[in-house]
């Protein structure tokens, strides 16, 4: 429209564009990097965002394909411990523009 006085946002994204609507498309992937500040395991992480145990491990097994999340010693059966990646902060800072 010429002469319109709208203002619009700009918006530059630090995460790729796929990536943040994956995460916008699931309040469970944002709980879940939300509330890992730092490193826990992944029944903390259940315990802290009050969902169920298989949820939370299905979910963070997706947050590790999508490269958010870092699972620091995968060989363990019991006591991994998940860390926010860098692409996994820059998506948290994207999320936070909203």
């Amino acid at each position: 429209m010429k002469g319109s006085n709208k203002k619009t946002k700009d918006f530059s994204f630090k995460s790729n564009l796929e990536t943040l609507g994956r995460v916008l498309a699931s309040p469970n992937k944002q709980k879940i990097l939300y509330t890992i500040t730092y490193p826990k395991t992944p029944k903390q992480v259940s315990k802290d965002t009050n969902l169920n145990f298989p949820t939370t491990s299905k979910t963070i097994k997706e947050l590790e394909e999508l490269k958010l999340i870092i699972i620091n010693n995968k060989n363990l059966r019991k006591g991994k411990i998940i860390t926010i990646s860098k692409k996994g902060h820059d998506v948290i800072e994207d999320l936070k523009k909203k």
